[in-house]
């Protein structure tokens, strides 16, 4: 009787302990084990189960549910990750209003809103120049020049 109650404060454990965890993170790691531990405390709660039963039903529900569900509810969640206004910037085309230099930011204009830019490669950029965003870093647009448009 003292084995069939300790087992079932082990699991009860277990449970709450994986739940924190998941709690303090953001990766999906432990709330598998919340699951199989639920599992095996459940198991653990019926009388005349050996000890050995939920700890088979914990290792083989946690790991199936790591390994089978765990990349499909990473996958779910990532989709649903929208991009800011900012990350839509890359690819626009501007003007540039001021010069960049290997030395100097320059200012870039796009649809009416300056930006603070550097150039890829640390390349000069004349003022008037056509050029496009090719990535953000901070509160600075990373532009080449448009040979197209110049």
């Amino acid at each position: 009787m003292e084995l069939y109650i300790s087992m079932i404060v082990v699991w009860l454990v277990v449970f709450v302990a994986t739940i924190i965890i998941e709690a303090c993170t953001t990766e999906l790691v432990s709330i598998w084990f919340s699951a199989g531990s639920l599992i095996a405390l459940i198991i653990a709660a019926i009388p005349d189960v050996p000890f050995y039963i939920p700890i088979i039903v914990f290792v083989v529900i946690s790991i199936t549910l790591l390994l089978c569900l765990r990349p499909l509810v990473k996958k779910l969640l990532n989709r649903n990750l929208l991009n800011s206004n900012i990350d839509e910037i890359v690819g626009r085309k501007g003007i540039v209003e001021k010069e960049i230099t290997d030395l100097d930011m320059g200012i870039v204009k796009i649809n009416g809103v300056l930006w603070n830019a550097l150039s890829i490669n640390n390349t000069t950029i004349k003022q008037g120049s056509r050029v496009v965003v090719k990535n953000i870093n901070g509160n600075k647009l990373i532009v080449v020049e448009d040979k197209k448009e110049n």
